[in-house]
């Protein structure tokens, strides 16, 4: 005789249910960690700012930063330059700019702007002419930079001319052969402040753009976190400035995946453009774009 059995559809169902629960409240558990969210920076350590496995730079790690160097504490820039740091490209561009470009738009040169109203004041000039804004920046003088070079290393180069600077401290002329040799801080020091060129300030620019450059590239690849760290120590410590731990951790993964993965990240470009009536320089429009380009901003 058949009989027929009776369906367990019932308990099967709320078998069913009881699982989708579960797996509701793990997904709810752990959300943070499968799915972050879009103001964590995945691949950083929030607290130190280092580089975690699974981080991938984007615009927002890139910046932009001005550099000033007088002889002392107290004196003057006598030289400008920006550092444009291009996160997903891993590219470091130096530019040295001519102290005399905010003459149109503020009345004065660059060291006249630091004199009256400061270095925000000199960052806001160099601003209006390139159209690049600034984190911050960073003056300083000859010790502070030769210190930040000496921990950095000492940089293989080769002067296509024999040079020969008076040095103002001892009084002596100091001779640097043509050829390939091993530059100290203090010799990249008196190379791009101490000398005068004949051919002018675009070569002074060039052999500047290509020593720090060279410096870079030679060396970056022994930069670790903890090296990273000291030198914004010194930097915050020895120099003017307007950086800040904030902007140093928001950037330092960044930093640190460029020493990592990147090829030669160092370059130059000089600016170009044409004297004015006034006496300042106007960068070329098309220069302008170039700059803007390799801070993948055009």
């Amino acid at each position: 005789m058949y009989v027929r059995r009776k369906s367990n559809w019932y308990i099967y169902f709320i078998a069913f249910g009881v699982t989708l629960v579960f797996a509701f409240v793990a997904i709810l558990a752990f959300s943070w960690y499968l799915f972050p969210s879009d103001t964590q920076d995945t691949g950083i350590d929030k607290t130190t700012g280092e580089l975690a496995d699974d981080f991938v730079p984007t615009a927002e790690h890139s910046f932009n930063l001005l550099g000033m160097i007088s002889d002392g504490v107290n004196d003057n820039p006598e030289f400008f330059f920006m550092v444009e740091y291009n996160a997903p490209e891993n590219r470091i561009v130096f530019v040295p700019l001519p102290e005399g470009i905010s003459v149109g738009s503020e009345g004065r040169t660059l060291p006249n702007v630091y004199a009256a109203q400061g270095g925000a004041q000199v960052v806001k000039a160099v601003e209006n002419e390139v159209g690049i804004s600034c984190n911050a920046f960073v003056k300083m003088d000859k010790l502070s930079f030769e210190d930040l070079l000496t921990s950095f290393g000492n940089v293989e180069y080769s002067l296509s001319k024999t040079i020969m600077i008076d040095d103002k401290e001892s009084g002596k002329i100091v001779t640097f052969n043509s050829g390939r040799q091993l530059l100290k801080s203090e010799d990249i020091y008196q190379l791009i402040i101490d000398a005068d060129y004949e051919e002018g300030e675009s070569y002074k620019f060039k052999l500047f753009g290509d020593i720090i450059s060279e410096l870079v590239n030679q060396n970056y690849r022994n930069v670790d976190g903890n090296l990273l760290d000291t030198y914004f120590s010194m930097i915050m410590k020895n120099s003017e400035t307007n950086l800040t731990e904030d902007i140093y951790k928001q950037h330092k993964a960044a930093l640190l995946n460029t020493v990592e993965y990147g090829v030669s990240p160092a370059e130059f470009y000089v600016p170009y453009g044409e004297f004015t009536d006034d006496g300042g320089f106007k960068i070329a429009d098309n220069s302008v774009i170039s700059i803007k380009q390799k801070a993948g901003l055009a």
